[in-house]
């Protein structure tokens, strides 16, 4: 439930009134913000309202069978066209999203839309709808549409339950609550296609990726003076197998499993030069969202991000960021 109900009728109202909208989620896209996106440009869609898609990285094949995705773009020069409102899904600061630059060299007038769910969102908008209660992104744009009192199709409610199934791992992790559960059971009442989100999800595993997640296994160590337990991905092994650099998605939330593992983390490098950074724990006193926002990322308390230029380097029987 949408607890800034002014903001969202605002939001309402600013879309209503818009000729031209800007949708974005963040950089090395996933389920959630994917989801969100694909629902809220469907929302738009059957409002005849024009729209266009921005992510600045390539979307997994895991995802491409959302909805309108096909339209998204990573052309930067997208951004040298007008839009107003712009609208920012499932991301806690503009520099997360990957936008920080172009949005802000813009030479037209917009107003700014954040809608997202994680604790460490910086309130980067005009308007900032901003829910640490919800378990998705995706939740949060259901709960949207129904204060909205817009019709859901089968195809946004796939795309919503596609995104709550990823952020919640699959109801199992921290984020699941009562409320996204009562989501999720609209959303099946109405048409979503669950078998085919699990099927991309959870079945449909090449086998080079099962031979990325051994060389993770490989790699895996464990610090019991910390209680850490890490491993890493190069830029070689997703070449090596043919795979996306985002094929790495999903081994932290397999790696929290660990028994004794306070934290997990799960460094991969990009074709990009940064390298990415997975954090999850499942202890209530400790927080990988404020570890996160030290490397310039975010998240929430069990579950954060991050990226940080660089590559990893492996010297003397240990790995380095350099």
């Amino acid at each position: 439930m949408i607890k800034d109900t002014a903001t969202a009728q605002a939001i309402l109202n600013k879309i209503t009134r818009a000729e031209d909208i800007l949708l974005i989620t963040h950089q090395h896209p996933d389920g959630d913000g994917l989801g969100a996106l694909s629902a809220l440009a469907l929302f738009l869609q059957s409002q005849g309202k024009n729209y266009s898609l921005f992510c600045r990285d390539a979307i997994s094949e895991n995802d491409s069978f959302l909805p309108l995705l096909h339209q998204v773009t990573s052309e930067q020069k997208i951004f040298k066209q007008k839009f107003d409102p712009i609208i920012i899904l499932d991301s806690g600061s503009l520099g997360y999203a990957g936008v920080e630059e172009p949005i802000q060299n813009m030479k037209t007038n917009y107003t700014l839309i954040n809608i997202d769910h994680h604790s460490s969102n910086t309130n980067f908008g005009q308007l900032n709808l901003v829910q640490d209660t919800a378990s998705s992104a995706s939740e949060m744009v259901y709960d949207l549409l129904r204060l909205w009192q817009a019709p859901i199709s089968k195809d946004m409610a796939t795309a919503l339950l596609n995104g709550i199934i990823f952020d919640t791992g699959a109801f199992s992790n921290a984020g699941t609550t009562l409320g996204c559960l009562t989501a999720a059971s609209h959303l099946l009442n109405l048409g979503a296609r669950h078998k085919e989100i699990n099927e991309k999800k959870f079945r449909d595993k090449s086998l080079n990726l099962l031979k990325l997640w051994g060389r993770a296994f490989e790699r895996l160590v464990y610090n019991p003076r910390y209680g850490l337990a890490y491993t890493i991905i190069t830029l070689k092994d997703f070449r090596d197998l043919n795979l996306a650099p985002d094929s790495g998605n999903g081994l932290s939330n397999f790696f929290n499993e660990l028994t004794g593992a306070k934290i997990i983390m799960v460094l991969a490098e990009q074709d990009d030069q940064t390298i990415k950074g997975s954090l999850r724990t499942t202890y209530d006193g400790i927080d990988v969202a404020k570890l996160a926002q030290a490397w310039g990322g975010g998240g929430h308390k069990k579950a954060a991000g991050f990226s940080v230029k660089g590559k990893l380097v492996y010297n003397k029987n240990k790995w380095s960021i350099k």
